[in-house]
């Protein structure tokens, strides 16, 4: 007998250490939408909604293998909002942007047909010698190349917890 479906939601979890600080990860997959939960700080800073612009194109060629594997193979196009939380105030924003960009970006080579948008709560440690001074003078931009370690490990985990 095949197990019953997950209700109300289904749920993954998984937590590992990143830059040296306890990580938490929730993933849950709501009929409308996939909620990724992602924190250093036991809480959630910001909210942001992310829509790949690809899930049109990728359907349109889904009886050509050859044109739908091309369409997924480049990076899709990402439309992001910020549902909470003020991302000009935040020197973790660029952080928070990218993640999400690559979440939705890896939801969607992993299930092309899943056409769900990715909601990111994201409440992470930004160390320090990451949040360089902008060429304005503001603090308020991070060293993106040096974060890219930080991106990757965060994504990584929540591949693990894939409900897509």
């Amino acid at each position: 007998m095949p197990d019953p479906p997950a209700f109300p939601v289904a749920v993954e979890l998984a937590a590992a250490c990143i830059d040296g600080t306890h990580t938490d990860v929730a993933v849950l997959g709501f009929s409308n939408c996939v909620v990724v939960l992602a924190t250093q700080l036991a809480s959630v800073a910001c909210l942001v909604h992310a829509v790949t612009s690809r899930l049109a194109d990728a359907a349109d060629h889904a009886a050509d293998p050859q044109r739908l594997a091309d369409c997924l193979a480049a990076d899709a196009p990402v439309d992001l909002r910020f549902l909470l939380g003020n991302p000009a105030a935040s020197a973790a924003s660029s952080l928070y942007q990218i993640l999400a960009t690559t979440v939705a970006q890896r939801k969607l080579h992993a299930s092309p047909a899943d056409t769900r948008p990715v909601i990111l709560g994201i409440g992470l440690r930004l160390p320090r010698p990451y949040n360089l001074p902008a060429a304005d003078g503001h603090d308020s931009a991070a060293d993106l190349p040096a974060l890219s370690p930080t991106i990757t490990a965060l994504a990584e985990l929540v591949d693990k917890c894939r409900v897509w």
